[in-house]
């Protein structure tokens, strides 16, 4: 239903600068689909939804950039207006639009060694825990909750948290993996 997809540099990149790595999301599915883009949280795993980003260098298999823990838990507020829909066919960026950010791990990453590196991205919008075990495990699966997309401050009350929720409600719970970038820098 939701295909992720990550679009890397054409030829080699100098070393020293940062890769530009963007990132579609489409709507491949059949009807309207609501979603969030990359929010206050999204990118180290405090919030829904969590779009978690590698880059590993290929010579060796190390990660060599991946999101910088939190530091601190309290993450702005959902707003109706970071939910959105997109028709059959639709694409959009994530990390463009009011209330989205870019993903800070692929935009600081500048690499010190020649040679290739991979840029991986995972979207999970509540089908597991978020205890990142590295593998789809019965122990990863459906504790998620729709409070879990709030925030951690100023979050509505009453009838405002009741409809937020019911946007919420309209994101399908899935876990997406977009084909890995592989970028080389001389």
């Amino acid at each position: 239903m939701i295909d992720l997809v990550l679009y890397g540099p054409s030829g080699p990149q100098p070393l020293g600068h940062p890769a530009t790595v963007r990132v579609r999301l489409r709507n491949a599915g059949d009807r309207d689909l609501w979603i969030a883009g990359v929010l206050d949280g999204s990118e180290n795993g405090l919030r829904l939804p969590r779009y978690r980003p590698t880059v590993t260098r290929l010579a060796d298999g190390v990660v060599v950039a991946s999101p910088a823990p939190a530091e601190d838990p309290l993450v702005a507020p959902l707003r109706p207006a970071d939910l959105r829909t997109l028709a059959p066919g639709e694409s959009w960026d994530p990390t463009s639009g009011p209330g989205c950010l870019p993903l800070m791990t692929f935009a600081h990453f500048i690499p010190r060694q020649p040679g290739r590196y991979r840029y991986a991205l995972t979207l999970d919008t509540g089908a597991d825990t978020g205890a990142d075990t590295g593998a789809d495990t019965d122990a990863d699966t459906a504790t998620a909750r729709p409070e879990d997309w709030l925030g951690g401050f100023g979050v509505p009350a009453g009838t405002a948290r009741e409809e937020l929720l019911a946007l919420v409600a309209r994101v399908p719970r899935t876990r997406v993996v977009a084909d890995p970038v592989e970028v080389d820098f001389h």
